[in-house]
C-alpha cells in the first residue's frame, strides 16, 4: 500500500459533509437499492465498501461469495474511495439507490443515523447477536446512537502512537516515549542536527496529519477544540499548555514536515521516535526488514492528566427500512463478523484493519499471519489502545458535525504549524485560531 492510500485512509471525511447532511435530511424514500419498502423475500442487494484497494478487495470479494453461497442471496458489491462517498450517497438518495449494507467511517455513520437513514434497531441487533460484550469498548462507543442503541456495527480500526528505537532508548537509559515529560526528554536527548540526527518526528505542515498528531497530545491534557453544546474553546487553558508542550517538542524536529518525510528520516535512523499509525506494520516490515521491527517498540498512547490515543473506526451500516432488506442486511455483516470470515478481513491489511473483536484478537487463527507474527510483542498494545480512542469530533460520546468546518479548514493544523514552524507564542495562536473557528461557524 502506498503512503498516499494511507493517508487517504486516514484523512477524515469533511468535504462535501454539509452537502451530504442536507441532501439527507427529511429524506423519506424507499431504501435498499430501489428494492421496495414492503417485506418478502429478497434475491440480491447492494454492499458499498470504502476499503477501496486491491490489498481489500480480493479477500472481502471471498467473504461476500462465502455469503452468497451459504444464503443463496446474490450481493452487488462496489468499492468506493473514501473521498467519493459522500457525493454517492447523496446521488443515491435523490435517485432512491442507496445500498442495504455499507462500510463507512465513523463521522458519515453519526451523520446519516443522526438523520434517521439508517436502522439503529438493526444495528443494535447484530451487536447484540455478535456479542456487545466481545467489542472493544473505544470502538464501539463512535457507533452509539446516544440512546442506548447503535447506528452502526463496528467493523475495524486503526490507531496512532509513538514509534521509537528501542536499541537507543536502552542505551540512553530512557523511558519509552508515553508520558510529556519522558518524550520531551528523549528528544532533547537524540536531537543533534549538526549531525542530521533530529528528536522526534510528527506532522508540522498544515495537514490533517498535524491534526492527528496533535490530537493525542492535546487530549491528554483535556484539551479540547469544541466542548459539548459545540463551543469553541480552543483559547481554554488546556489547550494553551498543550501548545505550549508542542511548541516546546517543536525544537526537536526538521522543520515543516509530513508523514512521509517522518517515516523516512526514521528508516534512515536520522530519528528515533516518530508519530504514525498502526498500518506501518507491513510497511516497515516488508521496507525495513524483521531486524527493524524486532527493534521498534510502540507508545500506543500519550499520558498528562489521562491516556489518550488518536485512531480511527470503519463500520457497518443498515439502509434498509423494510423488514426483509433489513433482516438480510443483518445477516450479511453477523456472517462477515463470523469467526473464519472476519479473520480473513481483519487480515486484508495487518495494523490498519485492526480487530473490534476482543476474542478474535486474542485468537490463534488471526494470530497466525507472517506480519502479525513479527510484530508479536507490538499486537497487544494497539489492541488495547483501541479502548483509548480520542477524536476532537467526539465529546462526551457525542459527534459534533461543526468540527467538520474546523477541519476542513485546516484550522487546528494551522495552529501547530504557526507554533512549531513560525514560532507563534502558543497562547496568541490559541486565541486567534479559536477566533478563527468561531467566524467559520457563524
Amino acid at each position: 500500500m502506498s503512503h498516499s492510500d494511507q493517508l487517504t485512509r486516514r484523512n477524515v471525511l469533511a468535504a462535501g459533509a454539509a452537502g451530504l447532511a442536507g441532501g439527507l435530511a427529511g429524506c423519506t424514500g424507499t431504501f435498499g437499492g430501489g428494492g421496495g419498502g414492503g417485506g418478502g423475500s429478497v434475491d440480491s442487494f447492494k454492499y458499498w465498501n470504502i476499503h477501496n484497494g486491491d490489498d481489500f478487495r480480493g479477500p472481502i470479494n471471498e467473504i461476500v461469495a462465502s455469503y452468497e453461497e451459504s444464503s443463496g442471496t446474490t450481493v452487488e458489491a462496489r468499492y468506493i474511495d473514501n473521498d467519493a462517498i459522500s457525493e454517492q450517497i447523496s446521488s443515491a438518495v435523490a435517485s432512491d439507490t442507496l445500498p442495504t449494507v455499507g462500510l463507512l467511517a465513523i463521522q458519515t455513520i453519526q451523520r446519516l443515523g443522526a438523520d434517521g437513514s439508517l436502522s439503529a434497531e438493526s444495528a443494535s441487533q447484530v451487536i447484540e447477536n455478535v456479542g456487545s460484550d466481545d467489542f472493544r469498548e473505544g470502538p464501539l462507543k463512535f457507533m452509539s446512537d446516544g440512546e442506548g442503541g447503535y447506528y452502526g456495527i463496528p467493523a475495524d480500526a486503526w490507531v496512532q502512537g509513538i514509534w521509537y528505537r528501542k536499541s537507543a532508548f536502552e542505551e540512553e537509559g530512557l523511558e519509552p516515549p508515553v508520558t510529556w515529560d519522558a518524550i520531551l526528554e528523549a528528544a532533547e536527548t537524540f536531537h543533534d542536527p549538526d549531525n542530521d540526527m533530529y528528536g522526534i518526528g510528527f506532522g508540522t505542515k498544515a495537514t490533517a496529519y498535524a491534526r492527528q498528531c496533535f490530537t493525542q497530545f492535546a487530549q491528554s491534557n483535556d484539551a479540547r477544540v469544541l466542548d459539548a453544546d459545540a463551543n469553541v474553546v480552543f483559547d481554554s487553558q488546556e489547550m494553551i499548555e498543550a501548545l505550549t508542550f508542542l511548541s516546546d517538542l517543536g525544537e526537536f524536529v526538521p522543520g515543516a514536515v509530513s508523514f512521509e518525510d517522518t517515516r523516512n528520516l526514521y528508516g534512515n535512523e536520522q530519528e528515533h521516535m516518530f508519530m504514525y499509525s498502526s498500518y506501518l506494520l507491513p510497511d516497515l516490515l516488508s521496507d525495513e526488514g524483521e531486524e527493524m521491527v524486532q527493534n521498534t517498540g510502540l507508545a500506543p498512547a500519550t499520558e498528562k492528566k489521562r491516556r489518550s490515543t488518536y485512531g480511527q473506526v470503519l463500520g457497518h451500516t443498515i439502509f434498509a427500512k423494510s423488514d426483509a432488506r433489513r433482516q438480510v442486511g443483518g445477516d450479511f455483516v453477523e456472517h462477515v463478523m463470523s469467526d473464519e470470515q472476519y479473520v480473513k478481513w481483519c487480515h486484508t491489511n495487518p495494523g490498519g484493519t485492526m480487530p473490534v473483536l476482543q476474542s478474535t484478537s486474542e485468537s490463534d487463527a488471526y494470530l497466525d499471519n507472517e506480519i502479525l507474527s513479527a510484530w508479536s510483542d507490538t499486537i497487544d498494545q494497539i489492541s488495547s489502545a483501541l479502548g483509548n480512542m480520542d477524536r476532537f469530533d467526539f465529546v462526551d460520546g457525542t459527534l459534533l458535525p461543526e468540527f467538520g468546518t474546523i477541519s476542513s479548514n485546516s484550522l487546528v493544523a494551522e495552529a501547530v504549524n504557526r507554533v512549531v514552524v513560525k514560532d507563534h507564542a502558543p497562547d496568541t495562536v490559541a486565541k486567534e485560531q479559536a477566533e478563527k473557528m468561531r467566524n467559520a461557524l457563524s
